[in-house]
């Protein structure tokens, strides 16, 4: 009694130190302004994205660009493989001289067809290259450029489609490059199509907390989804400074609009509230049942321990013992010495198979996969194999065992060790445990698509309290614990696994006094 108030009250402690620490965090949230820290977040997440962007873009552009040999640009093999290394985000690349006249083969084009290469080709020298009023074209750019660093320049070129003028970006990332005391000039055109619809939503991915778009500097939603924001809303702009001029990234809270964010913080905050509650009392409760399990468990295994040691010793002395008697000749007749042999032999089988239960049950608890399942294999021929190796098991203990087989059957998909190996400890069961019946009966039959093996002893049966545990691993029926009957545990529990590996089910029908009926219940194709 003492115990138990001593759990109850260290129960009830766990729930109020819980309790005060839920209610404290509560109280703590609810008085901090989280729009500015979601903001500071925000805008720390924009930074990065963008940032981590632009490096990508721009050490591609730039590893390219160092890539470019001057005397090798019509070597088809030099060029073939700058066109692999380019993929598919840069559309073109031009090379020109300090003339700024395209090198020969200086014009590399990336998945357009020559009619296309050459319209761009036309464009890039009609529109892009000549030098502009202001001073801030290509050319003037190219000129000033410090050697082997990126620049990169961003404009819009308006296009004529259905009759109506449509901004088209593009981003031409250069460098200056001296070989052979020869000046030249390489620029990458970036394919912003693919920026746009292929790197931008890799990077700003749309979740349930906030929105990403990409506008232009006109304000144009370039890549994500339009959304709404008010003055007040936490949004956050994040400019790209090293790849498309103008152009901005923008971070928002979703907007909700069934409650405030106040209400919807303390409504979340009431349910992490009452389920971390739920879950302190329900890993209280659990922890008490397991630790009542675990010492059930412990007992069980000490009786396990016990038994099979017994079990083991048994053997190991009778075959010392007649093994010894043979050994120094203390037999009276050939026929004696064949009975001693006899007793040995059976006594090494039994042990064997008491080492093979052990070895494979340990294999299965450990979820270690130790079936072989064969194609067609022939049921009668297995379980007549099993009743066959039982035979003298049965005859040493002065039973009596009819085993009625029908003459055909479907071939099935099984392993057939471990069905014989089942069907064996069936039989050893009702060895054990039917003494009283002396007999027993082992019945095959084919039910449709079920192969229906049972195993009947007319002993003493089984309480029906105890059917539903006996297959569980170490438990021994009370009834059983009470006699000088010695047993493991563990057969009933690994006819059990064998028949789940196969897809079926093993069950028991038993009365007091009136004999039990194992059944394993296996499908013909080895599927639930």
């Amino acid at each position: 009694m003492r115990r138990l108030l001593v759990l109850n009250a260290l129960i009830f402690a766990v729930l109020a130190a819980a309790a005060a620490l839920a209610y404290y965090g509560f109280s703590a949230t609810s008085e901090q302004t989280s729009r500015e820290r979601e903001r500071t977040l925000m805008q720390d997440l924009a930074e990065e994205k963008v940032a981590n962007l632009e490096y990508l873009v721009s050490t591609s552009d730039t590893k390219l660009m160092e890539r470019i040999e001057l005397g090798r640009l019509t070597d088809s093999e030099f060029v073939k493989g700058l066109r692999d290394a380019i993929g598919t985000a840069i559309a073109s690349v031009y090379v020109l001289d300090d003339q700024m006249q395209f090198v020969p083969g200086g014009h590399i084009t990336v998945g357009r067809n020559e009619v296309e290469g050459n319209a761009y080709r036309d464009w890039f020298m009609s529109k892009v290259l000549p030098p502009l009023p202001q001073g801030q074209g290509l050319t003037e750019r190219l000129t000033q450029a410090k050697p082997n660093v990126r620049g990169h320049l961003s404009l819009n070129v308006g296009l004529n489609v259905e009759s109506t003028v449509v901004p088209k970006p593009y981003l031409l990332s250069y460098m200056k490059r001296s070989s052979g005391g020869h000046t030249f000039y390489v620029v990458v055109e970036d394919d912003t199509n693919y920026l746009t619809q292929v790197l931008f939503p890799q990077f700003f991915v749309q979740s349930s907390k906030r929105l990403y778009q990409v506008v232009d500097e006109t304000g144009l939603v370039r890549s994500g989804d339009p959304f709404v924001y008010q003055a007040d809303d936490t949004l956050v702009e994040r400019k790209f400074v090293d790849t498309l001029d103008g152009w901005a990234l923008r971070v928002a809270q979703r907007e909700t609009t069934d409650v405030t964010a106040e209400q919807r913080k303390r409504f979340i905050n009431s349910i992490v509230i009452g389920g971390a509650v739920g879950i302190i009392v329900i890993g209280l409760v659990a922890l008490v049942f397991a630790i009542r399990r675990e010492r059930r468990l412990n007992d069980l295994k000490s009786e396990f321990i016990s038994n099979v040691s017994h079990e083991l010793k048994t053997p190991l002395s009778i075959i010392s013992m007649f093994g010894e008697m043979l050994a120094l000749g203390r037999t009276k007749s050939p026929e004696q010495a064949h009975e001693y042999a006899e007793i040995i032999w059976r006594e090494s089988v039994r042990l064997g198979r008491l080492i093979d239960n052990v070895l494979d049950f340990a294999k299965m608890e450990r979820g270690m996969d130790v079936y072989e399942f064969g194609d067609d294999v022939d049921v009668i021929e297995t379980v007549a194999r099993a009743v066959e190796l039982s035979g003298r098991r049965v005859a040493a203990a002065e039973m009596t065992m009819t085993t009625i087989l029908p003459e055909e059957m479907s071939p099935a998909r099984l392993d057939a060790n471990a069905v014989t190996l089942a069907v064996m400890n069936l039989v050893d069961n009702a060895v054990k445990y039917a003494v009283d019946g002396k007999k027993i009966e082992v019945t095959l039959r084919q039910d449709g698509n079920v192969i229906v093996l049972a195993v009947r002893d007319w002993g003493s049966g089984i309480d029906p309290e105890e059917q539903h545990r006996i297959f569980e691993r170490f438990y021994r029926a009370k009834s059983i614990r009470l006699k000088p009957i010695r047993g493991s545990g563990i057969g009933l529990a690994l006819v059990q696994h064998i028949a789940r590996a196969h897809g079926g089910e093993v069950t028991v029908t038993s009365k007091p006094n009136e004999g039990s009926t194992f059944s394993m219940l296996l499908p013909i194709d080895g599927k639930k």
